[in-house]
């Protein structure tokens, strides 16, 4: 029997128009959380936009979600307000939203089980994001921010790291991607590069996922959902770590 939360969830995320097919988000859901225990665990993701991830980790066992989402001074950006109308319409009490980046967030000796960073890893610093090849400052900065990471993880905890990579076919011809034509690739970096400043600060045991756009079905996912593959689609992946 379909989960009565889920179908509540996905029927909130439609009425907000927060994803264009509830399908292809059931499936992409489905495919970052695998493997990933949530139940009766404490979760921060940081970079909540309007708290789909969150609600989803909600309503599927997680003790408390801490959700960051720094609202910019002036912004006409809907994402806290989306994510308040969400969180009520599901009447979810263990979903705690602040708005403040990661850097300034204190999480008052409290430790989490899963850390989720969905497409936000490189907004944490885009200047240091951009020259994280190019200078030890941007390295450190990185270092600064993922041992912040590590030290308020639990023992065994899992990290969620999901983004695109700047190593695609599109980007290396100069030319715009039409499966994600706003994407500004000088502003990402590959999971190797990531990777390689993870595991200096501690993070070990990692898996890279390559994600398809959910418009190619689950079949598809089969044959296309692999690094080779990806780097003629959009280069979307994820990073799963354990502490």
């Amino acid at each position: 029997m379909a989960n009565p939360s889920i179908n509540a969830y996905l029927q909130n995320i439609k009425k907000l128009k927060l994803t264009k097919s509830t399908f292809g988000l059931s499936a992409y859901l489905e495919k970052l959380f695998k493997g990933i225990g949530l139940k009766e665990k404490t979760v921060l993701d940081i970079g909540a936009g309007a708290g789909i991830y969150s609600c989803y980790m909600a309503i599927n066992g997680a003790e408390e979600v801490i959700s960051l989402e720094p609202q910019i001074e002036g912004s006409k950006n809907s994402y806290i307000s989306n994510f308040e109308e969400l969180k009520g319409n599901l009447n979810l009490s263990n979903v705690f939203l602040k708005p403040v980046a990661f850097q300034s967030f204190e999480s008052d000796g409290e430790n989490f089980d899963v850390i989720l960073l969905h497409y936000s890893i490189n907004h944490l610093d885009e200047n240091a994001c951009m020259n994280l090849k190019k200078t030890s400052e941007a390295q450190k900065t990185y270092e600064e921010i993922f041992s912040k990471l590590y030290s308020i993880s639990k023992v065994d905890a899992d990290l969620i790291m999901a983004d695109c990579s700047n190593k695609n076919f599109f980007n290396s011809l100069g030319i715009k991607n039409p499966f994600v034509p706003a994407i500004e690739w000088n502003k990402h970096q590959s999971p190797e590069e990531w990777i390689k400043i993870l595991k200096r600060v501690g993070f070990k045991n990692f898996k890279i996922r390559w994600v398809i756009p959910w418009q190619f079905g689950g079949v598809a996912d089969f044959f296309l959902g692999n690094k080779v593959c990806s780097f003629f689609i959009h280069s979307h992946f994820i990073i799963y770590a354990k502490k």
